[in-house]
């Protein structure tokens, strides 16, 4: 069994650069925002629709709209939701919240009816900020089944009309290891569980982001990403830490995606999910390599086509692999980088690979991902509610990842799968990661899905759901022969499906359950059924 010692104090973890500069007492989401408007006020922090915000500006506006929802009941530890798109008024609320040490409750705008209801209850809502129209209702529609929600405030409305107003008296803060937040995970291999993350915990996040991607004080960082997912506070907070200036979007727009970061001067930004893939995806053009961007955050990064698409748009990928639960363990550098491998774990973690009894697996062999650190606060202090799921996921003093990876010789992790997203076909073990790297290798693919399907022998079979490239015609016959030729035998899928889009969450995320639950799809190619076998030698007409 894994060794369970793992001592050491709250805020010794980082012991150098930019949060290791700042006290630990300030190392709140609140604190971070004082020290930098205090230190250069007139810095803007970000863009919004090509209007500057300075540091100065936001933290008066934050006040503004701390001390008047604290004069409505909101403090230590009060649950707030916050049911917006991205934009300022949010990234106000995040931080008012933060400076009163309430709990903030990030809820997925996409979210209705019974998903909706579920976690504004489990997470024991009060007071809830919905953006006016479809969002607002949406909440209203469940209202009246979630008797310890009290008040709900429109943006704009009831919620705007607080954004102004006197600059207050200063506001007690809370400490470095309160809850800030919780963070609903997205749920795929079951119910959404709410992360506790405390203040360092989520400051810490920003400080690793800014390490990995190099962030200066003279890059300029699109972030489009939505702030109920992690990545759109790791962002904002590295912006915050290091001085950089950040343009806010509330969506990504691939047409004009390059056009827009010459127009804005962008120099680094975050692609999660098929980003990279939907922007290869586009016909080249002879300019596409003349833009500012000098580095993309890619999750995960695009094993197939890595160099190339660093070469086409004149830029450096860097990625890395962690959870909203465990932080940014492992990455790879702006100096080294080995497409595939998600990069080497940062030394502030200890990451280890491990079979079923928690023994340590040797290098080259698959095996669960767990990790400990000797300060717990860069670690999530657990599940909302469910102390069962907590003492899971935390047994033996070390968090279990759910996620199968590969240490090879070197020390590079090697993601595979979920391990509930792994395809089981004929006694072997295939990971659905390693297909989709190997379906995208095809020339006129933008991107792809593989998920199990139903066989008649049991266990699984593999299916494989394509995007083409704009202009592409081919067909799925010619990507199985295409297949069999450069996947091992195992993976080749028996059945295809061409479509025009795949089924993502907000944040980007392909949402496989649908795909499982859209069986067969409307135009699904069975090899089979069209007269192909696929044998170790290689694929023969039946």
């Amino acid at each position: 069994m894994i060794a369970t010692d793992a001592p050491g104090a709250p805020g010794t973890g980082i012991a150098a650069g930019w949060l290791a500069e700042i006290p630990f007492a300030e190392r709140t989401l609140g604190g971070l925002l004082e020290r930098a408007a205090a230190a250069t006020p007139d810095r803007v922090l970000f863009t919004w629709e090509r209007e500057e915000r300075t540091l100065a500006e936001v933290n008066r506006q934050v006040d503004i709209l701390a001390a008047r929802l604290r004069a409505r009941g909101v403090g230590r530890g009060t649950r707030v939701a916050l049911f917006m798109q991205t934009s300022p008024e949010y990234l106000y609320g995040w931080f008012a919240l933060a400076k009163l040490g309430a709990v903030e409750v990030p809820i997925n705008t996409a979210y209705r009816g019974e998903l909706l209801h579920f976690q504004l209850e489990k997470a024991k809502v009060s007071l809830a900020v919905a953006d006016a129209g479809v969002l607002n209702e949406a909440i209203e529609a469940v209202g009246d089944q979630l008797p310890l929600l009290t008040e709900v405030l429109g943006n704009p409305g009831t919620y705007s009309e607080l954004l102004s107003g006197e600059v207050p008296q200063p506001i007690e803060p809370p400490a470095p290891g309160d809850i800030a937040c919780v963070l609903y995970t997205s749920g795929t291999t079951g119910p959404s569980k709410g992360v506790l993350l405390t203040h360092h915990h989520v400051a810490s996040f920003g400080h690793l982001f800014a390490e990995i991607t190099g962030l200066r004080a003279d890059d300029v960082l699109l972030n489009y990403s939505p702030f109920f997912h992690i990545s759109g506070k790791f962002a904002t907070l590295g912006c915050l830490l290091t001085g950089a200036r950040m343009v806010l979007r509330s969506r990504l727009s691939i047409s004009r995606f390059w056009d827009d970061a010459r127009e804005s001067g962008i120099t680094a930004f975050v692609a999660i999910g098929g980003v990279c893939h939907m922007l290869n995806g586009k016909p080249p053009r002879p300019d596409d390599a003349d833009n500012p961007v000098r580095v993309v955050y890619a999750v995960p990064a695009p094993a197939e086509i890595y160099h190339e698409f660093e070469k086409r748009f004149g830029l450096k990928i860097v990625e890395a692999y962690g959870s909203t639960e465990s932080n940014l363990l492992v990455n790879s550098s702006l100096h080294e980088s080995v497409p595939g491998a998600c990069g080497r774990p940062n030394p502030i973690f200890e990451v280890q690979v491990v079979d079923p009894d928690d023994v340590p697996v040797p290098d080259g062999e698959p095996g669960e991902v767990v990790v400990r650190c000797a300060d717990p606060l860069l670690l999530s202090a657990g599940y909302d509610g469910l102390p069962d799921a907590t003492e899971l996921a935390w047994r033996n003093g070390w968090f279990h990842t759910g996620d199968r990876a590969m240490r090879d010789e070197s020390g590079a992790l090697w993601f595979k799968d979920r391990l509930k997203d792994s395809i089981r076909r004929r006694g072997e073990n295939i990971s659905s990661y390693e297909v989709e790297r190997l379906a995208n290798g095809h020339p006129e693919v933008a991107e792809s899905a593989a998920v199990g399907a139903p066989s008649e022998l049991g266990e699984d079979e593999v299916r494989v759901v394509v995007v083409l490239r704009e202009g592409a015609t081919t067909g799925p016959e010619e990507l199985f022969r295409h297949y069999a030729r450069t996947m091992p035998y195992h993976m080749v899928p028996r059945y295809i499906d061409i479509v025009d889009v795949l089924p993502r969450t907000p944040t980007d995320k392909v949402e496989k359950y649908k795909l499982r639950a859209e069986w067969p799809g409307a135009h699904t190619w069975d090899a089979a059924a069209a007269g192909w076998r696929m044998t170790r030698t290689g694929p023969v007409r039946t």
